[in-house]
């Protein structure tokens, strides 16, 4: 099946052999029944009206008419296929499994049209034959139209597939961009501590051991923030100068500042204990906290909004919901917001939450376990 599949022109001309052989098999003279044998002429006209089927899938609309005009021949010129017409059937199939109805209505009207003219002239008409006629061809109509139908869908979901392949993959690359101005940082802060204690190594033995403190902290999360760094994809190109410092849990009330000023009023809370968390994990906190709040400008402008930041005993819990006070769209799953969301938090081995919350309003909520807490144990 799958070399059939494989190769269309192939199978289509095994299809036209076998309803070619099928037609010669009920050819019959005028009048007569299945083994009165026509002439010559007669049986390959009668194999004929299956040769353009080998083109059926190119040509499906001219295949159609082609086929019509070789089934009136063969009934003008005083034979009858005793089996039926596969031929017409196949053809009719074929456009509307290609096309939508108002490019497939006109020459499935001139094949219906065209068969009974030539049926009444031929005088192969019969009232039983023609109604299981008419009933076969609005069959084969619903049958080729759920077929387009069905391909419109499953090319819609590939192009959804498609979209959110490329959203996931520009947004790990964002990421990565950030990653590295994290990791520039750190690097930057332990070759600043080793020259500090490379100087006073002697003369202030207690200045040099809190500068090796600190390159150690530094470094472990350096090295925490490579390992993830090499899960996402690198940017093939990029200048030198796009590269920033990057925000954290201490930017939130710039974040939120700006926010009111651009007319969204903001409440913004903090409760439990504060602790010291790595620049990666603060960047995907504000970044989750920035996307959230912009959604709620974009999508529900009239409403206000609340800034949640709690320190739970095993993980940073943010969350941004608005009270639903303006319209907001369903908006698109696969939109690059809600995967940089996800794709943030999962990095660093957190969940999120998005959706509606009661009895009206929006909520993003992200629970960042603490380095030390990732993996389910403490390290």
């Amino acid at each position: 099946m799958r070399i059939l599949r494989a190769r269309p022109l192939g199978t289509d001309s095994l299809l036209a052999v076998a309803v070619g052989l099928f037609l010669f098999a009920g050819a019959a003279v005028h009048h007569g029944s299945l083994g009165d044998r026509p002439g010559p002429f007669g049986l390959l006209l009668a194999a004929a009206g299956a040769v353009p089927l080998a083109v059926r899938r190119r040509y499906p609309r001219s295949v159609l008419i082609a086929v019509t005009v070789l089934v009136g021949a063969f009934a003008l010129a005083g034979y009858r296929a005793t089996l039926g017409r596969p031929d017409l059937m196949i053809a009719a199939y074929t456009v509307w499994a290609r096309y939508p109805v108002r490019q497939a209505w006109l020459p499935s009207l001139f094949a219906a049209a065209g068969f009974e003219v030539t049926m009444l002239v031929g005088d192969n008409s019969n009232p039983v034959g023609d109604t299981v006629i008419a009933a076969l061809q609005a069959c084969v109509i619903i049958l080729g139209h759920s077929v387009y139908l069905r391909g419109l869908a499953l090319h819609a979901t590939a192009e959804r597939a498609d979209r959110a392949e490329l959203a996931v993959v520009e947004e790990r690359l964002r990421i990565a961009r950030e990653l590295h101005d994290v990791v520039s940082h750190h690097l930057s802060v332990i070759s600043v501590q080793a020259n500090l204690a490379r100087y006073v190594f002697e003369s202030a033995p207690g200045t040099a051991r809190g500068a090796l403190d600190t390159i150690t902290g530094t470094t472990t999360e350096a090295l925490d923030e490579l390992r993830r760094l090499l899960s996402v994809l690198r940017p093939p190109h990029h200048e030198p100068g796009e590269y920033r410092p990057q925000p954290g849990l201490a930017d939130l009330p710039a974040l939120v500042g700006r926010v009111r000023e651009a007319g969204l009023p903001v409440r913004s809370r903090v409760t439990g204990t504060p602790r010291t968390l790595p620049s990666g994990q603060q960047l995907c906190a504000y970044r989750v906290a920035q996307e959230a709040l912009t959604n709620v400008l974009k999508h529900a402008p009239d409403s206000s909004a609340t800034l949640d930041v709690e320190y739970l005993p095993e993980a940073l819990r943010l969350s941004v919901a608005d009270s639903g006070g303006g319209p907001r769209g369903d908006g698109n799953p696969a939109g690059h917001g809600l995967v940089g969301m996800r794709e943030r938090a999962r990095m660093y081995g957190g969940e999120i939450e998005i959706g509606p919350r009661e009895p009206a309003g929006f909520e993003v909520v992200l629970t960042l376990p603490y380095p030390d807490r990732i993996g389910g144990e403490p390290k």
